[in-house]
């Protein structure tokens, strides 16, 4: 039923997802939704919540990244980020949406979106140690430039913002386009 939802959700978005939706697209009855869920608030923060988590495993993202190189992990993660919201931009949606409505799902966002930089967050006093950075500061370097890649990706592919669209842009070349911006941004100089 959660893949059924995860597939009403982005065809029909939170708000208009109606449990009969769900079930039919199970091909179940009615009445078992309740057997397994509460309501559709509850199936939806369970079917995001596993969407959000598949972003956590960094070992499985940096599989074949050489050690040391910083350019090859932001794409490597990025394209995760690019592939989420090209092939699911109204689950995106959803989640935004969500986030905005539910306290507790903005909070599991918000700390979902900060563990994932400080993997680079960790590392800026050696990468940067004429900085003198404290990790406050560091965090606040990584998730503004993080928070660029996001907003262009949400005007991109959700909100399908037209002076964004004039030219198409694959997969790959959005990945690289933010990762080559995020690089840049820390690093000041392009990448290798």
């Amino acid at each position: 039923m959660k893949s059924a939802a995860l597939l009403v959700l982005e065809d029909v978005g939170y708000h208009k997802m109606r449990i009969v939706d769900v079930t039919a697209k199970a091909g179940v009855a009615s009445g078992l939704f309740y057997h397994y869920f509460k309501d559709l608030k509850s199936v939806t923060l369970e079917v995001l919540e596993d969407f959000v988590s598949r972003s956590l495993r960094i070992e499985d993202i940096e599989k074949e990244v050489p050690r040391g190189d910083w350019y090859a992990r932001m794409l490597s993660h990025n394209r995760l980020v690019v592939q989420a919201y090209a092939e699911r931009p109204g689950i995106m949606r959803c989640l935004l949406q969500l986030a905005d409505e539910d306290e507790d799902f903005s909070r599991l966002l918000r700390q979902n979106f900060i563990q994932q930089l400080n993997w680079l967050t960790r590392q800026m006093p050696r990468l940067f140690p004429q900085a003198a950075l404290s990790e406050h500061q560091a965090l606040m370097v990584v998730y503004t430039l993080a928070g660029t890649g996001e907003a262009v990706l949400r005007d991109y592919y959700v909100n399908r913002e037209p002076a964004l669209l004039e030219r198409e842009l694959a997969n790959e070349e959005m990945a690289e386009l933010i990762s080559v911006i995020f690089y840049r941004g820390l690093f000041l100089e392009n990448p290798p």
